[in-house]
């Protein structure tokens, strides 16, 4: 039971530390939809004002920008399989 408990509290760790270092890191929009399970996802979550983004202005070709911090936070967990 202890062995669990330090497991779960070096991954809360780690997720902490993952979030704090992608504070100025951005993930573009493919990238996003991945994470976070899907494009109406990602739609919902900007609606929502859940995550950060830009289009930077200027060229017809500029991609967008999702704080990479926020994507993160709203990653979708995959579903646990019980095999």
């Amino acid at each position: 039971m202890t062995e669990n408990v330090s497991r779960v509290a070096i991954m809360a760790q780690k997720y902490e530390s993952i979030i704090e270092r992608t504070k100025d890191m951005t993930f573009s929009y493919a990238v996003a939809v991945k994470l976070v399970g899907g494009r109406k996802r990602l739609e919902r979550l900007m609606q929502e004002q859940k995550v950060r983004y830009d289009k930077p202005f200027g060229s017809v070709n500029t991609r967008w920008q999702f704080s990479a911090n926020d994507i993160l936070s709203n990653v979708k967990p995959l579903p646990i399989s019980r095999g």
